[in-house]
């Protein structure tokens, strides 16, 4: 895809920018995520994304990629605003033959919202602040016309304004990309893992903290998607997913779990009406952590989202969104659900 984007690029291109906005307002009925206390609350919505791309000649790639993604909710004192600002940087170059290219990704985010902290086991309730600083080099060979191999590796740096949660992370990603057919898509991914907490203790599997050394985990992965694209108009494109994961700490096995994901995507496009739907399920079972029964601890999430989109004109858009998380468990400190309704406008040129 990175070739294909530089061949059609005319040579020496000046920077070519790509910005959008969106405006909405919304109402959830536990912004929170509380699994006893739900607050609702009204709220402004706003999203923003800049992209700029530069061809510096046939064979380097170049583009700068800004999101910001806002909600101002009324109500909430303690909980006014919640976001996340990113920025990214990339510098890709493509060999004469297209069959290599390599590339280094600079990336930044700032969070400001409630919080999923359910790798170490956390209930969800919890807004942080955090800022994530990455370098991510990568690469990708073409094996044969319709398959190709890419593989990146990452370095991470992340501050909380809760020390104690501070950390660093390296990650390595490999996934083959095949193209079976004009329509059909496969990837297939494996990734690795690893996250050094600053000043986290470690715990024994009941969960007593042990008197010295900070927690460290290592979490392994597979996944496998695919994508079908249509000619009808009622089905666009349907793509699946499958995903399964394993984290291990160095200490006694209480935050270990094994992770079961799947995820099913469908978006429809007739006349001036986009409708996107996307659903999502994960079921975690943890290795020694027990709830108060006895049993071992364990929880399964879903995730729904509905996007219907019409267009205006060439540059405006109308929008209604539906998000609905939910959680169940048997222990109750991990259960909970929460619906976003939004309904907006947006721009992009």
């Amino acid at each position: 895809e990175e070739a294909e984007a530089v061949e059609e690029l005319p040579e020496k291109t000046k920077w070519i920018p790509s910005l959008s906005y969106k405006l909405g307002f919304g109402y959830s009925d536990n912004p929170m995520y509380g699994p006893y206390v739900r607050e609702e609350s009204g709220y402004l919505e706003m999203e923003s994304e800049l992209f700029v791309l530069r061809q510096g000649s046939s064979n380097s790639l170049t583009y700068l990629y800004l999101f910001g993604d806002g909600k101002w909710f009324d109500g909430l004192p303690a909980y006014d605003l919640s976001g996340i600002l990113l920025a990214q940087a990339e510098h890709t170059y493509v060999t004469d033959d297209s069959a290599n290219s390599f590339g280094l990704r600079l990336r930044h985010t700032y969070y400001d919202q409630a919080f999923d902290f359910s790798d170490l086991g956390l209930p969800y309730s919890m807004q942080v602040q955090s800022n994530k600083s990455e370098v991510i080099p990568h690469l990708s060979h073409r094996l044969s016309d319709k398959v190709t191999a890419k593989i990146e590796v990452s370095g991470g740096s992340e501050r909380f304004d809760d020390p104690s949660e501070n950390n660093s992370d390296q990650q390595m990603r490999m996934a083959l990309d095949w193209q079976v057919t004009e329509k059909v898509n496969l990837e297939a991914k494996i990734s690795g893992r690893s996250v050094d907490y600053d000043a986290r203790r470690r715990r024994e599997s009941d969960g007593t903290l042990l008197p010295d050394g900070k927690l460290e985990t290592e979490k392994t992965g597979l996944a496998l998607a695919i994508e079908r694209e249509f000619s009808s108009p009622w089905i666009k494109a349907i793509g699946m997913s499958f995903k399964v994961d394993q984290l291990e700490d160095n200490a006694g096995g209480y935050y270990d779990y094994e992770r079961l994901g799947a995820g099913l995507s469908y978006s429809a496009k007739w006349a001036k009406w986009l409708l996107e739907v996307d659903l999502g399920w994960n079921q975690f079972r943890y290795d020694q952590r027990t709830v108060s029964s006895g049993e071992r601890f364990n929880r399964q999430g879903f995730s729904h989202q509905l996007m219907l989109t019409r267009s205006i004109n060439e540059n405006w858009n109308a929008y209604l969104k539906w998000n609905r998380e939910e959680d169940q468990s048997n222990s109750r400190d991990y259960e909970y659900f929460t619906n976003f309704y939004s309904i907006g406008l947006s721009w992009e040129q």
